[in-house]
Order: C-alpha cells, then structure tokens, then sequence
C-alpha cells in the first residue's frame, strides 16, 4: 500500500513538473496573467505560474505589458519597477487510519440439510503521505506607457517590438 502511494505521489509530481505554463489571463488557480491600473499610464502587470522559470515568466509579464500598452493607445512602456518571486511550498505529510466491519453470510449443506451462518469480518488499512514540494513563480512589473517618439533609455520599450519578439519565442 505505502508503495502504490509513494507511485502515485511521483506520477502527480512529475506529470505537474511536466505541465507547459500558458499564456492566458488568471483563472480561479491564479496562474497567468493580471493587471491593475494605478493611474491612466500606469499599470502593475502580475504573471504567476508552476514552476520556477525566471525567464519564462518575465518575458510573459512584459509581453502582457506590451499588449496593454497597445490596448490603451500608446506606443512604448517603461519598466518602472520589476520583481520576480520564486515561492517554494511543502504540505505537510499525512497519516490516515481506516477501520472496516462487514458481515459475511455461509451456507452449507450436508446429507441431513442446510445451515446458515452469519459473522462479522474486520479490516483495516494504513495510509501515508510524505507531503508534495510545489513551486510557482511570480513576476510583477510596473510600467508607464507613453505615445510619440521613445525615450532613450534602458528602461523603455517599443510595445510593437516586444510582442512581435516575445510571440515568435515564446507563443507560436
């Protein structure tokens, strides 16, 4: 029994190991990506999913931002602030003990009739579960958008430009 429990843990922990992060707006499971407003140019842009690919989950966040940006009207964003979280979980392990009673009814018969007997029969069983590691990421930026000619510096993007990029690597 412990065995089939151990299999099944690693298959559950390995298949969500496996699992492709998606690009799409948050669900009720909060993986993908939100936004808030904070101004009429600035936006906080959230991509959260599995796993712990930095990268990947950067590039989702400013993607996202390259798209609002666009939604809105302007033509390029600055990064005003950035962070990426990497959040490690454990469960706690688990014990369960379970205890059964049932009755089991016998016939038999011989030369000089039947006979019925009724008793009870008990069972139990054991489980254990070592608890599961789960990691998620999260990666927040704030942006100020802007229309016209782009700064200079750093900081600033072309809305078109990222999401053309981001799409071609990371979408299609």
């Amino acid at each position: 029994m412990k065995l089939i429990i151990t299999a099944l843990v690693l298959i559950l922990t390995i298949t969500a190991c496996a699992t492709p992060s998606a690009y799409r707006p948050a669900s009720g499971s909060g993986y993908g990506y939100s936004e808030s407003r904070i101004s009429n140019e600035r936006y906080r842009v959230v991509y959260e999913a599995r796993g712990d690919n930095r990268g990947e989950a950067m590039d989702y966040a400013m993607l996202r931002a390259a798209e609002l940006t666009m939604q809105k009207g302007f033509d390029w964003f600055e990064v005003v602030d950035r962070q990426t979280e990497v959040v490690r979980e454990k469960s706690d392990p688990d014990f369960g003990f379970g205890a059964s009673t049932q009755t089991t009814t016998t016939r038999s018969c011989g030369l000089l009739g039947c006979s019925t007997t009724t008793r009870p029969t008990y069972g139990s069983s054991a489980a254990i579960s070592t608890g599961v590691d789960r990691e998620r990421i999260v990666s927040m930026i704030e942006i100020r958008m802007g229309r016209g000619i782009r700064p200079s510096t750093r900081s600033t993007y072309d809305a078109r430009e990222v999401a053309g990029n981001l799409r071609a690597q990371r979408i299609n």
